[in-house]
């Protein structure tokens, strides 16, 4: 039952898909077959019709082949297509005339005799021509509705170009007027915590010393953005060191070490992910009184610059904020890195949350040469 519905389905979109060919080819048929059946009061068996319309459809779609091989190659053409042609109507007036004459000795297919052979023969030339004459007609006919679908299709790409085009030109003015405020913003915010600052820092000095680290985070966070896709690592070593600062000065009991090896700072990496790192470490662990030992480690290990954190989680840590940032890390390390790096986390058994971020010195070096020849060429 199975087989026979998906050989219907199959027979069904076969009609579908062809179905304008079957209409003309049944309109032909029934035209011509009647209009010659009148003018010679006769008319032919199923069989008779069948066969020889068979043959002489076969001769249209055949010859339309025919005419894109030959056509494919312009230089080519002028030797193909008329070598081609001839070929063709050798082989078809040959092969239908031997039909008639097997079908004729052979078959009661034809209900009268057959004339002589030179007749026979140019009567299987003409219908060949004929379907022939045709099969040209069709084959220009599917040409020019091919090139035209392609126009249509080239002006839709190139009317959906402009619209992309459009759209990026209106996100870039954007992005330029965001980014003249975002230059204005931070400074106007710099120069506000410089004036609480001198204002705090006699009546309040931790206060002060706050908003001194806070300015310090802010102006090297919106500086990294501005100096170029590398920074030396001991910059951004220096800003973990302040946010830790930031935060004991709210409360003294955060445990929480930093430890670096001093033959990381003056390697060229990629700005915030560390500082990230310790963020998310802030912001998820718990860092404070009787809560386990947390760290943050950066060092080379054999070939690898190393970036391991560990600290105890929250008991009920916030439900935003980690995924994201260990997305944008992970992206921004692939784009700088490609292969050449490996980020890993995992929680273990004692609830402590362990990242590791391995990168290849090579891949860093290479990265900052390529820095310094695009920053020679450009000055």
């Amino acid at each position: 039952m199975n087989s026979l519905t998906g050989t219907f389905q199959v027979f069904n979109s076969v009609i579908k898909k062809y179905q304008i060919h079957l209409i003309a080819w049944a309109a032909f048929i029934f035209w011509e077959s009647v209009i010659i059946g009148l003018i010679y009061g006769q008319f032919g068996n199923f069989s008779n019709y069948a066969i020889h319309y068979a043959l002489n459809i076969s001769i249209f779609y055949v010859h339309a082949h025919v005419l894109m091989l030959s056509l494919k190659d312009p230089k080519q053409a002028f030797w193909k297509l008329p070598v081609f042609m001839f070929l063709e109507t050798i082989v078809f007036v040959g092969f239908i005339y031997g039909v008639d004459t097997l079908l004729f000795k052979y078959t009661h297919v034809f209900s009268k005799e057959m004339g002589e052979p030179l007749t026979r023969a140019l009567t299987v030339l003409w219908r060949c021509l004929f379907f022939m004459f045709f099969g040209t007609g069709y084959y220009f006919l599917i040409s020019f509705l091919d090139t035209k679908a392609e126009k249509e299709r080239i002006e839709r790409q190139r009317f959906r170009i402009l619209l992309e085009k459009e759209k990026t030109e209106k996100e870039l003015v954007q992005s330029r007027n965001a980014f003249l405020k975002a230059q204005i913003n931070p400074h106007l915010l710099f120069n506000t915590l410089e004036f609480v600052y001198q204002k705090f820092k006699h009546h309040s000095p931790k206060d002060a010393e706050a908003m001194l680290y806070l300015a310090d985070i802010m102006r090297y966070a919106a500086a990294a953005n501005d100096t170029g896709e590398y920074i030396n690592l001991g910059e951004e070593i220096t800003q973990c060191e302040n946010l830790i600062h930031l935060h004991e000065l709210t409360n003294p009991c955060m445990n929480l070490e930093l430890a670096y090896a001093p033959d990381t700072t003056e390697l060229s990496f990629i700005p915030l992910v560390l500082i990230t790192v310790l963020e998310n470490m802030i912001k998820h662990g718990d860092l404070y009184g009787s809560a386990g030992h947390s760290s943050l480690d950066i060092f080379i290990d054999d070939k690898n610059l190393i970036i391991a954190s560990k600290n105890k989680i929250l008991p009920t840590p916030p439900s935003y904020g980690l995924s994201s940032g260990l997305d944008n890390i992970k992206n921004r390390l692939a784009f700088a890195y490609g292969n050449d790096y490996s980020l890993q986390h995992f929680i273990d058994e004692d609830n402590y949350f362990e990242l590791t971020i391995k990168v290849r010195i090579e891949a860093i070096k290479q990265n900052q040469i390529s820095s310094e020849i695009s920053s020679m060429v450009s000055n």
